[in-house]
């Protein structure tokens, strides 16, 4: 056990729904605090590889996710310490609205649990659209649903002028005198669009290296709307968080390792890939449309992204799929997650109808669908030994898909879906010869056992 103790200053940025402007005002705050010499550590509640992409841009540390569905308390505590080592403040974004949960009864999963389990001060969000005294009615249920929840401090999103935010200031600061109004946002056409979604929600910063400058300027532009010095009063309210954690010393395997990561397949947790930074002989990066071939490894890892946007340009890079298939057929293991699965399959059939070639090495066809086959946590019960676990074991993470993978072979599964939807509404994980691919993503911190299990498996094949 090593004990773990913080008590750096922190704010939650929530919202009352979703889809009100938590990301691009969380980019905005974090700008302003790191314009002030603050070193700013970013973190994103719940499963989201898009959002803290954004963070990681503008705040030049790594962001990372806290989950209290897939960790149990400890281990969240523990890698909210472990993240903020070496930084001043933390940012944490919230998921949905701030009592939002995935089962809409407890509060399992919300941003306010989380909130109560980091002891941290919530900044929250109101949209103004059409609306002036009816926020303070809004903000009177949110601050008497949980007294636990310290909602300390608001911010006007989407005011549509100075007139109308003089009304709602004046009201709230009149019924509410613990609160602090820390930032007025008007509505701005030009970040609307720059922040726009796409089918998985926001664009992964991957695909928009070319668009820093803006988005550096959207986040200034909110900048400008905050009072900084009441962020950093409210972020010093906040108690000391004291850990009991539990050590993993796992050992150093002697393999090699290749992960695919690039703009196609970005969808990675930082802890995930520092896990198989700390315990492989080598770790090598490849890209899915430059690189045409592998090189020496003993294990192939092809994480989730957006093969359906970029599957012509995977279709062209003929020359690095068929080294992929041959050296599989000649032993390599492969373990995959989503969107891996899919540039696994024969071909895909994009949102336009066109199909495109990928591996070949699992005989099916994916195609993409308009609305969300699978969406949220994935609760697996393992039904199969495989390199990863052994039957019986339970596995809880996540999915978030608009494919279906349709198969012209037999195959083995290694979980039953319990809750989710994996690859036929009952079943996910295919096993394949050597090959491990299946739609739920799995963060090491929900059980670290799994990786070092695969990485063990991998090393004891390389010896034979």
């Amino acid at each position: 056990m090593l004990m773990m103790r913080t008590n750096i200053p922190r704010i939650l940025i929530s919202g009352v729904k979703g889809k009100i402007g938590k990301t691009t005002i969380t980019l905005g705050i974090i700008k302003g605090l790191k314009e002030k010499g603050l070193r700013v550590q970013p973190f994103k509640i719940g499963p989201d590889f898009i959002d803290p992409s954004y963070h990681t841009l503008i705040a030049d540390r790594m962001s990372r996710n806290l989950d209290s569905i897939m960790f149990n308390d400890k281990t969240l505590i523990h890698s909210f310490i472990n993240g903020s080592i070496g930084s001043d403040i933390a940012v944490v974004e919230g998921v949905l609205g701030l009592y939002d949960s995935p089962d809409g009864v407890s509060e399992l999963g919300s941003s306010a649990q989380i909130s109560k389990i980091l002891k941290t001060p919530v900044i929250l969000i109101l949209d103004a659209e059409r609306i002036n005294r009816g926020l303070q009615a809004i903000l009177q249920g949110f601050l008497s649903y949980d007294k636990d929840v310290r909602i300390r401090g608001i911010i006007l999103n989407n005011v549509a002028n100075q007139k109308q935010a003089e009304k709602i200031i004046n009201g709230i600061e009149q019924r509410f005198k613990n609160i602090e109004i820390v930032g007025s946002i008007m509505r701005d056409s030009e970040i609307e669009e720059s922040m726009s979604y796409r089918h998985l929600g926001l664009i992964h910063i991957a695909e928009r290296w070319q668009e820093y400058e803006r988005i550096n300027n959207i986040a200034e532009r909110i900048k400008k709307q905050i009072d900084f010095k009441k962020i950093i009063e409210i972020s010093k309210e906040c108690e000391e968080l004291v850990c009991d954690c539990e050590e993993h010393n796992f050992p150093l395997f002697n393999i090699k390792v290749g992960i695919i990561r690039d703009n196609v397949f970005s969808f990675y947790y930082p802890e995930n890939l520092e896990f198989f930074h700390k315990t492989t002989k080598k770790l090598y990066y490849i890209d899915s449309i430059n690189d045409t071939t592998l090189p020496d490894i003993d294990l192939l890892i092809i994480g989730g992204g957006f093969p359906e946007i970029y599957a012509e340009q995977l279709e062209k890079n003929k020359s690095l799929r068929n080294d992929i298939k041959f050296k599989v057929e000649k032993g390599l293991m492969v373990y995959s997650e989503c969107g891996g699965l899919m540039y696994l399959t024969n071909k895909i059939r994009t949102f336009d109808g066109n199909e495109y070639h990928m591996i070949g090495l699992i005989d099916g066809s994916i195609e993409m669908i308009k609305k969300p086959v699978g969406h949220g946590y994935v609760h697996l019960k393992v039904i199969k030994n495989n390199p990863m676990s052994k039957i019986g074991t339970q596995i809880i993470g996540h999915e978030f898909h608009y494919s279906k993978l349709f198969l012209n072979e037999r195959v083995s599964f290694a979980y039953k879906v319990t809750r989710g939807y994996g690859i036929d509404g009952s079943h996910d994980g295919i096993i394949k010869d050597n090959i491990l691919a299946s739609y739920t993503h799995i963060h090491v911190n929900h059980n670290p056992t799994l990786f070092y299990n695969l990485l063990k498996n991998v090393e004891q094949k390389r010896q034979y």
